[in-house]
């Protein structure tokens, strides 16, 4: 064997893989990068975007495994992806950041001192989480950390969708630390820094203090609150408000009342980011990333709020890719800061310790098959090298793989009290399906009853209307019974009705006579189709 093969052979265990992959599962798209380490920095070997179903997540819980599955299953193979092992992210409520100060501890009290402050800082039985600490710096005697956690029960659903995609899960990070990773080359060394994160249904702020993590904190809103402002004031349907939002034209629809939807969701969202960000007299930059980064005016109105520079950020600035290059990179920052952060170890890892055991005992076995072959083809000092390394790697993940063991063991029924939730998923998932089909039409609703409201002749009354599912065309079915004083009301009921331009097939069932304390009543019955009922 060749000299300089053979030592490019030998350190193989000992530096670790070269390229991560990254995959962002987000509540409408999988976005997935794939980055190799180079000797010049980084180069972008794969990357790509799928669309997920409206029910498949649910305000980030999985609300139809197979269609998610079978979501991930495409990705990696539209996009040629090999690689299995995965970085991912975990978000949301059942995520716990907090940021403390500590007194710094010898390092064979580490262990013991960070488990006391997780027991003091964390409102769970420790069983029922995994943790993990970032530390951000030392200064004299005091530690500055991240205490971060996550419950078994947010965890393990995630994983057993990942195993079933054929796809190993080797870390779980967070999405501060991510966006971190993926806008470095941006950040500043002095001053304070946001980054503004705009996903479908959440916006990620972060702050950066002199390249530090100062403090991050999530809103309620994303795109699909300007998708549902365009609706409310163009008076359209989903698809058309996300057709809009994207620059596309839509037959009736101003664009001053385009403007004004836009306009009044950006001023509720810097409203909602101005009450949560701290007293600072001035910030260097503002970074926007996520898919809602390049809506039209949002920089510009950020910039203007905040008297600084904004930047709709790029996170592949500085790293070497290919002939084809994603539209909008800004989209794929999180898959990509997931990429870079596991191959510098910058992030924490929420991955349930008997998880990583699997591969830790590859390590082992990998190293003790590799040892016999080193001892005849490797020089004496190259030798002693390696199994001075190695010796002291494998004493070490001995240790790690005994104390795993005995959290494996404390661990078995919360993994089993996990499984049981997801039985019961798909009871959840009928009843989310309900409350979807009801408020999916909220918009429309109110606007067929203020039109009939508006339409119907005086001394006329309902007594009952009717909804019929939607059709493939669009539109629903009504109908409509009532009472009046005589039949030209029905008359006129029912011309008012077909001059409408939100009603269509306007048919009378029946007329009868009646009597009410005295006074002749006509009972009637219309048929019509409300156009406006469209998905």
């Amino acid at each position: 064997m060749d000299k300089s093969k053979l030592i490019e052979y030998l350190k193989k265990p000992l530096i670790g893989e070269q390229k991560a992959l990254g995959l962002d599962i987000g509540t409408r798209h999988i976005k997935l990068a794939q980055i190799k380490k180079t000797p010049g920095g980084y180069s972008l070997e794969k990357y790509g975007i799928i669309e997920l179903p409206p029910e498949a997540i649910v305000d980030r819980e999985i609300m139809d495994r197979e269609v998610l599955i079978e979501s991930l299953r495409k990705i990696i193979e539209d996009n040629g992806v090999e690689e299995k092992k995965v970085s991912t992210v975990i978000s949301g409520k059942n995520v716990i950041i907090k940021k403390l100060l500590a007194k710094s501890p010898k390092k064979r009290e580490e262990k013991k001192v960070f488990e006391s402050l997780a027991k003091e800082n964390i409102p769970f039985d420790l069983k029922e989480v995994v943790i993990d600490f970032k530390k951000l710096r030392e200064k004299d005697e005091d530690i500055e950390l991240v205490l971060v956690g996550a419950k078994n029960e947010v965890l393990y659903p995630l994983i057993d969708v990942l195993k079933e995609a054929s796809l190993l899960p080797c870390n779980i990070d967070i999405p501060p630390f991510i966006l971190k990773s993926a806008y470095q080359k941006y950040i500043p060394e002095e001053g304070t820094c946001l980054l503004v994160n705009i996903g479908f249904e959440h916006v990620l702020i972060m702050a950066v203090r002199d390249g530090n993590y100062l403090f991050d904190d999530e809103i309620p809103m994303g795109v699909r609150t300007f998708i549902e402002e365009i609706q409310r004031i163009c008076g359209i349907g989903a698809k058309e408000a996300t057709a809009v939002l994207q620059g596309e034209e839509v037959q009736d629809v101003k664009e001053r009342d385009i403007q004004r939807a836009k306009n009044t969701t950006i001023k509720r969202l810097l409203s909602r980011i101005e009450r949560l960000l701290p007293e600072i007299s001035e910030w260097k930059l503002i970074i926007l990333g996520g898919g809602g980064a390049g809506i039209p005016g949002i920089q510009e109105t950020f910039a203007e709020k905040f008297n600084t520079s904004c930047e709709i950020g790029n996170p592949l600035k500085e790293i070497e890719c290919g002939e084809t290059l994603p539209d909008y990179p800004h989209q794929l920052d999180i898959a990509i800061g997931l990429a870079i952060s596991k191959l510098e170890n910058t992030g924490v890892n929420l991955l349930p310790l008997e998880e990583r055991l699997e591969e830790k005992n590859k390590i082992l076995q990998a190293l003790d098959q590799g040892l016999p072959s080193y001892s005849f083809i490797g020089s004496v000092l190259i030798l002693s090298l390696i199994v001075l390394g190695i010796t002291k790697k494998q004493r070490r993940i001995e240790r790690e793989i005994e104390d795993m063991k005995t959290q494996q063991e404390a661990l078995i029924p919360k993994v089993q009290e996990a499984r049981e939730l997801m039985r019961k998923e798909k009871e959840v998932r009928t009843k989310v399906k309900v409350i979807q089909d009801l408020s999916m039409y909220k918009y429309a609703r109110v606007k067929l009853l203020d039109e009939i409201n508006r339409l119907i002749p005086e001394y006329t009354w309902l007594v009952t209307l009717n909804e019929e599912l939607a059709d493939s065309i669009g539109g629903i079915g009504i109908l409509l019974r009532g009472i009046t004083t005589s039949n030209f009301a029905v008359s006129e009921f029912m011309h008012r009705l077909e001059d409408s331009n939100c009603f269509t097939e306007v048919e009378l069932s029946y007329t009868k006579r009646g009597e009410i304390s005295g006074t002749e009543t006509t009972e009637f019955e219309i048929k019509s189709r409300f156009k406006e009922f469209k998905k």
